[in-house]
């Protein structure tokens, strides 16, 4: 039992170590960065708590470990099998010939994009280099901190790499995934398009199925790479994503 409270104690501390890392590197208001400072705080203090319990003996009924260890077996069995679906998604490399190239929007600082989707851009770009007859839907609102739309900021981005302002059509109203796809889908000039969605590698998983439950049959992700030093924090904050847009009906 002692092992356990150390392990807690242990895992508590690097929750606040990598929280601290995240808020010097990305800045205090990064998204799910709260998450890892209620992690450590949690795991710290439930360690503190079983050392008090075992170190003055208290007896805690049968009923409640076995309901806790069966809440705990469940939420972690329930993680793993969404991680395992993400992972599987993240290294995906879509098909040429696309007749849509959907990129999702990021956060954008005043007119710059972030790095995240600055990865995204520049994926985007290579497809858009070698397919030349790909139409770019640009997708993504204006959001707190942002002078101008993301899908203006992206519309710029690759108009400066030489992508032809032709080929850029902007959806500049969404405000999540699922808004994304579905205002961008809106746009399509084509019937049963074949269409490719450029996002970071933790997030084409959900992107996809997104895609797929809003009747776009014929789809592929193309998977950006991500920021390394954030990449924890993106995959867990993930989960939870793809978990909130299952219970809402997204996928």
């Amino acid at each position: 039992m002692y092992l356990i409270c150390g392990a807690c104690l242990i895992l508590g501390i690097i929750c606040l170590l990598y929280y601290l890392v995240i808020t010097i590197y990305a800045g205090i208001n990064t998204s799910f960065a709260w998450f890892w400072l209620l992690a450590g705080a949690g795991c710290i203090v439930f360690g503190l708590a079983l050392n008090y319990i075992v170190k003055h003996g208290i007896k805690i009924p049968l009923f409640i470990k076995c309901i806790f260890a069966a809440g705990v077996f469940a939420a972690a069995s329930l993680f793993i099998i969404l991680e395992g679906l993400i992972i599987s998604s993240s290294s995906k490399k879509a098909d040429a010939g696309a007749d849509y190239l959907i990129v999702l929007g990021a956060q954008v600082r005043g007119t710059v994009v972030s790095k995240s989707l600055q990865k995204r851009l520049d994926a985007a770009y290579i497809y858009l280099t070698d397919n030349p007859d790909t139409i770019a839907i640009v997708s993504g609102g204006k959001g707190s901190g942002e002078n101008i739309s993301e899908a203006e900021a992206m519309k710029n981005y690759l108009t400066a790499k030489g992508i032809s302002p032709s080929r850029i059509i902007m959806e500049d109203k969404s405000t999540n995934t699922e808004e994304n796809i579905r205002f961008s889908r809106k746009l399509f000039k084509k019937e049963n398009p074949k269409v490719v969605i450029v996002t970071n590698n933790f997030h084409v998983f959900r992107a996809v199925k997104i895609a797929r439950k809003q009747g776009i049959g014929n789809v592929q992700g193309l998977a950006a790479p991500s920021d390394i030093i954030l990449l924890i924090n993106y995959y867990i904050r993930e989960a939870a994503g793809v978990l909130k847009d299952f219970l809402y009906g997204n996928i």
